[in-house]
C-alpha cells in the first residue's frame, strides 16, 4: 500500500513542493539522521510543529514496509465490517493517507497544524483534489468516523490519556499498535519513537473500549479496539473475539 509506486516519485513531488529549499542530500537517511538531530536539538518541544526535515523522514518511513503488518491487519477488519469511513490520526504528510484514498477508502487525515501538514495538503489538492481531507488535529473532536487508527502516534502525544480519549469518542473501532522503546532507534539525540507506560496506556484503553482483536507486527503488538461510545446506527457483524 503505497502512494505511489516508487520513493523516487515522491522525492519529486517534495523537490517540488520545496522549490529551491529542497535539499537531495537528505533523500539519504544516514545524512538525515544527523540533520534531524540538529534540528532536535534546535526545536526542542517544537520539534512535531515545526520540523522540516520530517518531510523528508516519513517520506523514508512511507517506503519502509515496516507499518505493511498494520495496514493489512486493518483492511482485513475493514472489509470484513464493511468499513469505509476512516480517520488517519497523527497522518503527518499523509502519504498513508492517499494510498488508502487511492483504495476507494472515505479517509480523512489528522494532525498537528505543522509543515507537514502543509504539505500534506498540497499534495493531495495535487493528485487527487482532495486537499479538503486533511484537518488540524483540533478540527477532530465532535466529528465521528466509523473506524480511526494511530500509528506509531501515541509516543508522540504530549498527553496520551487526551489521545486515547479523542480517539475513542471519536470513532466506533480504534486501530493502534503498542511498541516497546527500542534505544537502538535512537541516532545522536532525536529518539523519535518515544517510550510508552504500557500499564498506563493500556489502562486508559480499557477505559474507553472492549479489546476485541490482536495481531503481531515484531516487536509490536497490534490491537482492535470496540469504542463505549459506539454509534448504535451502523450494523456492522458482532466483531470476531480476541485472537
Amino acid at each position: 500500500m503505497r502512494a505511489y509506486a516508487d520513493i523516487s516519485t515522491a522525492w519529486q513531488r517534495l523537490a517540488t513542493y520545496l522549490g529551491a529549499d529542497f535539499r537531495p542530500e537528505l533523500t539519504h537517511f544516514t545524512t538525515l539522521r544527523t540533520f534531524l538531530d540538529t534540528e532536535w536539538a534546535r526545536l526542542g518541544d517544537a520539534f512535531y510543529k515545526q520540523s522540516v526535515g520530517y518531510l523528508y523522514d516519513l517520506t523514508h518511513f512511507h517506503y519502509m514496509r515496516v507499518k505493511d503488518p498494520f495496514f493489512t491487519f486493518l483492511l482485513e477488519f475493514a472489509r470484513e465490517h464493511s468499513i469505509t469511513d476512516i480517520a488517519d490520526v497523527g497522518c503527518g504528510i499523509a502519504l498513508d493517507t492517499q494510498a488508502l484514498l487511492q483504495a476507494d477508502l472515505d479517509v480523512h487525515g489528522y494532525d498537528l497544524d505543522n509543515p507537514s501538514l502543509d504539505y500534506a495538503r498540497w499534495r493531495l489538492n495535487r493528485d487527487l483534489n482532495e486537499a479538503h481531507r486533511i484537518h488540524a488535529l483540533d478540527q477532530l473532536p465532535g466529528r465521528r468516523h466509523q473506524l480511526a487508527y494511530a500509528v506509531d502516534v501515541l509516543g508522540h502525544a504530549e498527553d496520551p490519556a487526551d489521545l486515547i480519549e479523542l480517539l475513542f469518542t471519536t470513532a466506533d473501532y480504534v486501530f493502534l499498535n503498542l511498541a516497546p522503546h527500542d534505544p537502538d532507534h535512537r541516532h545522536g539525540r532525536a529518539d523519535l519513537h518515544p517510550v510508552l507506560n504500557h500499564q498506563r496506556v493500556l489502562a486508559d484503553l480499557s477505559k474507553y473500549g472492549d479489546l476485541i482483536r490482536l495481531g503481531t507486527q515484531p516487536p509490536n503488538v497490534l490491537t482492535v479496539w470496540r469504542s463505549h461510545y459506539q454509534r448504535q446506527l451502523h450494523t456492522h457483524a458482532t466483531p470476531t473475539p480476541i485472537r
